[in-house]
């Protein structure tokens, strides 16, 4: 029995998520010192969301792919409700701070549903995939369109639920995870050609947008907020308003920088960076150990991908291998975007670092879909349509 046991469990995955999470607890821990807060109490925190974290992976990978499949309407459902209580029970307190309603607050428990709609999101995006392929053996530019039109009617309200909360940063995960999934589900190529085409000239106007007066009206009656506006300003010129909008960025190049190849000495001062412990978890890493270390971090997470990637491979399912992509997609953008922001490549958007940064629902939520990897079997799955 427990050979058996030791053949089903994954150690290949298993390792480098758990080595993540060891590195969580330390540049927590090291950010907590930085600021000059209660390291006992950030270090404590993050044991116990880790713990939970792998207990929740470990319940979810038990559980058959066909049946979360099965499911994935329901939980898309609940998940889409709980984000519509935001208008009921926000977190005052991070309102005040932040002049968006993306948390949660029941009691003294508070959470970000957004990070449970991408799992959800995930799920259900890849259940329409599977079924629309299984209903049309042949697949035309007809189909395509048919097929994308499905998923954009039913993609509708979340992206409506984000565009009411302002979360402009986490909708892009949500393109990226369809973005992944129509490219490895083969929709054709003049489609693709057309979205992706489409997507660069939006992403040019907001920029002639955001830098007129004019644009700025328009952008202003279509309820973006000047703070969104400011972080595009930072982006293409941070130094110019280093003492002002741009001052977090400029900050977070300085302390990358002041790490070099191998990380700052014992004796040199900390560069002082806001919200370090969360959006801007990297620079951390940049000032403590350096390029080198830095490098090392983006290894591991793309070993992490190799081994999700190869996981689902190995089944030889599909079902498994679209589930693996959209979730390593949508890591991967999280990942790219939150790194270029902190180099200064890209603009802040308040995306969180994946495992490193700052907040429990992250990690819990990311534990259950890492179990979902850590549960793919070689059996075909099957569900009803």
């Amino acid at each position: 029995m427990l050979k058996r046991l030791n053949n089903d469990f994954n150690y290949a995955l298993f390792l480098p998520i758990l080595l993540f999470y060891l590195i969580s607890i330390g540049v927590q821990s090291m950010a907590a010192e930085l600021d000059g807060v209660d390291v006992k109490n950030v270090v404590t925190k993050q044991i116990i969301f880790c713990v939970l974290s792998l207990v929740a992976m470990m319940i979810v990978s038990k559980i058959k792919t066909a049946t979360l499949l099965k499911y994935a309407p329901l939980f898309y459902v609940l998940s889409l409700g709980v984000m519509a209580l935001l208008y009921w029970f926000y977190d005052p307190a991070m309102y005040s701070v932040t002049s968006t309603k993306r948390w949660l607050r029941i009691g003294s428990f508070s959470f970000q549903p957004s990070e449970l709609m991408k799992l959800s999101f995930t799920l259900f995006m890849v259940r329409l995939t599977v079924v629309n392929e299984m209903r049309c053996r042949q697949r035309s530019l007809k189909s395509d369109l048919y097929f994308l039109g499905k998923i954009a009617l039913y993609s509708l309200p979340t992206f409506l639920l984000m565009f009411m909360q302002r979360d402009f940063g986490t909708s892009l995960v949500f393109i990226a995870i369809l973005g992944a999934l129509f490219v490895i589900s083969g929709v054709h190529w003049k489609i693709l050609a057309v979205i992706t085409g489409s997507g660069a000239a939006i992403g040019s106007l907001l920029l002639v947008l955001v830098f007129s007066k004019w644009g700025n009206q328009l952008l202003y009656g279509m309820h973006f907020k000047t703070y969104q506006l400011d972080r595009v300003r930072a982006w293409v010129d941070p130094f110019q308003y280093q003492d002002s909008i741009a001052y977090q960025q400029v900050q977070s190049l300085y302390a990358i920088g002041s790490g070099g190849l191998t990380g700052r000495g014992a004796d040199q001062s900390a560069v002082y960076v806001p919200v370090r412990e969360s959006d801007m978890i990297f620079t951390v890493i940049g000032e403590s150990f350096g390029f080198i270390g830095g490098t090392i971090v983006i290894f591991l997470y793309f070993y992490l991908f190799y081994q999700i990637l190869s996981t689902a491979i190995k089944t030889n399912n599909k079902a498994n291998l679209y589930v693996a992509v959209a979730f390593v997609f949508g890591l991967l953008f999280q990942i790219f975007e939150n790194i270029g922001a902190a180099i200064g490549v890209l603009p802040l958007t308040g995306i969180p670092l994946p495992i490193l940064s700052q907040g429990g629902t992250s990690l819990i939520v990311l534990g259950i879909g890492l179990g979902v990897m850590m549960g793919f079997k070689e059996k075909q799955v099957h569900f009803e349509k």
